[in-house]
């Protein structure tokens, strides 16, 4: 036998020693995986104020030795901020009464730390001081697994299986690398919720399942929801790692939003490429510049078109194209300088953006319930002003809820309607209608 063949045959040997077993994966990361129960708070709509508690069940995957937990973002179901996407639900409240179910039986409450919409993951903090560090998950880089990669998934069965985990061999059949990098695999299992922890087959975690949004069944009963998918998406593990380094927060503050740059935009055909004689391959048309916006700051006007964002051509033609350049600025950080190639008025020129954090939304504005009444009012924010295209400076409270049998219900008041005045005397903001309707209430 010569060298080259005992040091083949040696190298087996010694892959083969360190090679780990499916099921000795399976019982490694089984403790990191966990239940998380929580309340979604419905409208009864028979109360301002008054909510249907519904239990819901999700998998979540304890991230620290504190008791970090990562679940889909799907549990806070209101948008923090204008950039937030799935949220502007007016007959949700805030979830409540977060707790998670460990491993080992442990049931601990947990608090809400906070979400990222664009990457559909959200954190919870356990509350109990643990008497020992929790193993929990560590990702590595998903940029070794390809095509025709093996994997394993490690998640939770329903309510009908008691939650039970459930481990998956499957190989990856796709690998989306815009406008953000995804795996994708064929699998038409069913488990308790998206979140589940993606492994290699020598056991690294390189990954976390992501949802479909037409994915869900709510049942109104709240026993379980099936999450049921044929092509499963997969957010590398290089994308969790800085939001556990770093979560989300839900409290309000000045960086809170993402970053923002303060237009609506189309994509730049071919078509409109050869009218407009446009020197490049493709690029995002303005439409609209919001007001106080960064853009707006940096002199953008409708009709400009962006054909390059930090030096990078923008390679967009068709609408579905534009995600691309929203996902470059939402993965810049606030208070970002980007450098953007601007073609107008028959020529380019390079303008400079400092993108800020965007405003919060209605979702979270400050709020008053007047139950007698039967209707909620909330501070106007920027996203329902934009939405009218009404001034900045407008004032009045934004009606956000009301009973449909309740006086103002049946006096024709609806969801949407902006109130500007109360017996003729003007509603400046929030406090001041607060101040004028409690006067009225008092006089019956």
């Amino acid at each position: 036998m010569t060298i080259y063949k005992i040091l083949i045959v040696f190298i087996l040997f010694s892959a083969s020693l360190f090679a780990k077993s499916p099921a000795e994966i399976f019982e490694q990361y089984r403790p990191m995986i966990c239940q998380v129960q929580y309340f979604k708070n419905v409208s009864s709509q028979s109360q301002i104020g008054s909510y249907l508690k519904i239990k819901q069940n999700r998998i979540g995957l304890v991230d620290s030795k504190e008791g970090l937990v990562l679940v889909n973002s799907d549990v806070y179901p209101l948008s923090l901020d204008i950039m937030s996407r799935g949220g502007g639900s007016f007959y949700s409240g805030e979830p409540s009464e977060f707790k998670v179910i460990l491993n080992d039986g442990r049931e601990l409450d947990a608090t809400f730390v906070g979400k990222d919409d664009q990457t559909q993951m959200a954190f919870l903090q356990i509350d109990a001081e643990l008497e020992k560090p929790l193993p929990h998950v560590r990702f590595s880089s998903s940029k070794d697994v390809a095509v025709g990669s093996s994997v394993y998934m490690l998640e939770l069965l329903g309510q009908n299986y008691q939650f039970q985990p459930v481990f998956t061999p499957a190989v990856v059949n796709a690998v989306m690398e815009k406008p953000r990098r995804k795996l994708l695999l064929k699998n038409e299992l069913s488990s308790l919720s998206a979140g589940g922890v993606v492994l290699t087959e020598n056991g690294k975690a390189v990954g976390v399942t992501l949802r479909n949004e037409t994915g869900y069944d709510y049942m109104m009963d709240g026993g379980f929801e099936d999450y049921s998918r044929s092509l499963l998406e997969i957010a590398p593990g290089e994308q969790v790692v800085p939001l556990i380094k770093n979560p989300p927060t839900l409290k309000q503050t000045k960086q809170q939003g993402k970053p923002w740059f303060g237009i609506s935009m189309q994509a730049l055909s071919k078509e409109l490429k050869e009218h407009w004689q446009v020197p490049a391959e493709g690029g995002a048309i303005i439409s609209r510049v919001f007001p106080k916006s960064p853009a707006e700051t940096a002199g953008l006007k409708n009709g400009d078109i962006l054909i390059a964002f930090n030096g990078e051509p923008l390679a967009i033609e068709e609408e579905k194209d534009l995600e691309q350049l929203s996902e470059q600025i939402a993965n810049q950080k606030v208070d970002t300088n980007v450098k953007l190639t601007v073609f107008g008025d028959g020529k380019s020129r390079e303008v400079d953006v400092k993108l800020t954090a965007a405003p919060k939304a209605i979702d979270l504005a400050e709020k008053v319930q007047l139950s007698e009444l039967g209707m909620e009012v909330r501070e106007l924010t920027r996203d329902v002003l934009y939405n009218y295209h009404l001034p900045l400076d407008t004032q009045g409270v934004y009606v956000y809820q009301i009973d449909r049998a309740s006086p103002v219900g049946l006096a024709g008041m609806a969801v949407g309607f902006i109130i500007t005045e109360v017996n003729g005397q003007k509603v400046e903001n929030l406090e001041r209608f607060e101040e004028l309707m409690n006067s009225l209430l008092k006089s019956d």
